[in-house]
């Protein structure tokens, strides 16, 4: 093992991990100085045990040391010999340089895996079948609107005229109501009588068709007129008074109407290409003697053509279903009249949502000319473009005045005459037709 000595005669050996240093001995601080008076004769030594007692009294704190960011923090700890610092070089003590640390390397972002091919392939092809189907769409529903308005244009306008309102009248937002009025007159400028009146409402929350007939026979208030039967009002002041009597007595708001004629109606049977109906003996026989007596004559045909032949379940024709819609003298009179009443419509609502757009066509050729309403085109464009919703709707059937509403009466009157009428029990009929229009 090798051996030195330092200045101080001090054994080291040369596996010892310490820096020996010569102490501070008196012969060490003369040999300095007697160093340093010859080398640097401009400091005195004065000067320089004064630098030496300042640097000696520098401190030191490690345990201030900024912690190796990432890791566990620690802190430098060494002790600390003011005695043994870097010789003196040029008048300064050089301090012993700070040890630098290397950063940890940041860690890149992942990036972001691309698409693969085949996504962006199917995504194109899903935009690419929507835009064709959207274009699709737009085509047939503009061919639907321009013959939606054209069919609209065809039916016979009238604006409304003075009309006598009840105010708190029953309506919703969700529930939309037209008048269906049947008339006896034969052509579309004859008033004639109402026949039959049906309300359609159309209900948006129960998607349902309510269908609520009124006797002809019902004893009413008419406004401005006095009391009579509800068939009167429509031959007093057609149908702005007839709407107004049924809302005044009945208290449900009416604004639009539709009123079709004999001839109107057959036409739409047909158009229909006739309709289904099971029928008794009585009302086969009862068929064939208002075709003879009254229809075949107001369209222009022989008195015994049209007789329905059997009885059962029938295919009835324009003018046979007509006939089947105005007995009246078979069963219980007018109550089963309106019964059958409603029994045509509901078939032809069928028919019309099996026949789809040829039964428009040939409604419009053959029927709207001969249809008066007080609805505008716009009116008529708009329930057009709910049509294919509606017909799917189920159909309900109300009578008014219902079962336990009324009670028979007869009326006489001055000069000895009278009548038979339907005296109605408004409360419990009102309440009715609020539980079944307007159901939510």
């Amino acid at each position: 093992m090798a051996e030195k000595y330092n200045a101080g005669h001090k054994k080291i050996d040369d596996n010892d991990n310490t820096i020996l240093i010569p102490d501070d001995s008196e012969e060490y601080r003369k040999s300095a100085q007697a160093y340093s008076r010859q080398n640097y004769p401009n400091h005195s030594s004065e000067s320089g045990q004064y630098r030496q007692q300042a640097y000696n009294q520098q401190q030191y704190n490690y345990s201030d040391a900024q912690p190796y960011y990432g890791q566990q923090q620690y802190y430098r700890e060494q002790p600390y010999y003011p005695q043994y610092q870097q010789p003196y070089y040029g008048g300064q003590y050089q301090h012993p340089p700070q040890t630098q640390y290397p950063r940890q390397p940041q860690r890149k972002p992942p990036q972001k895996r691309k698409k693969r091919k085949k996504k962006n392939l199917v995504l194109k092809i899903i935009l690419r079948i929507f835009f064709i189907l959207f274009i699709i769409f737009m085509l047939i529903f503009g061919i639907y609107s321009c013959i939606s308005l054209s069919l609209a244009s065809k039916i016979n306008y009238r604006e409304t005229g003075e009309r006598t309102r009840t105010p708190g009248a029953m309506s919703e937002k969700y529930v939309e109501s037209i008048l269906i009025i049947g008339t006896d007159g034969r052509t579309k400028d004859d008033r004639g009588r109402s026949d039959s009146m049906i309300l359609v409402s159309l209900n948006r929350k129960t998607n349902q068709i309510v269908m609520t007939s009124f006797m002809r026979d019902c004893y009413v208030d008419i406004p401005g007129l006095g009391w009579d039967k509800l068939n009167a009002a429509y031959s007093y002041g057609g149908p702005e008074l007839l709407m107004d009597t049924i809302e005044s007595n009945f208290n449900v708001r009416i604004d639009n109407y539709m009123s079709v004629n004999f001839a109107s109606f057959a036409s739409i049977i047909d158009a229909a290409g006739g309709i289904d109906i099971k029928i008794s003996e009585d009302e086969r026989e009862e068929i064939n003697v208002i075709l003879q007596n009254e229809v075949n004559e107001l369209l222009g045909d022989e008195k015994q053509a049209d007789f329905v032949s059997e009885n059962g379940k029938v295919h009835l024709s324009g003018k046979q279903a007509l006939c089947y819609s105005r007995i009246r003298y078979v069963g219980n009179s007018d109550f089963e009249r309106t019964s059958r009443q409603r029994r045509v419509v509901t078939e032809l609502i069928k028919k019309a949502a099996s026949s789809g757009p040829s039964f428009i066509s040939k409604v419009s050729k053959q029927a709207l000319p001969n249809i008066t309403s007080n609805m505008t085109t716009g009116q008529f464009y708009m329930l057009s473009l709910r049509l294919p919703f509606v017909l799917n709707y189920s159909t309900k059937q109300i009578q008014i005045p219902a079962e336990n509403g009324y009670q028979g009466k007869d009326i006489y009157y001055e000069d000895g005459s009278y009548q038979s009428v339907l005296e109605v029990d408004f409360d419990i009929n009102r309440k009715i037709i609020r539980d079944e229009i307007f159901s939510e």
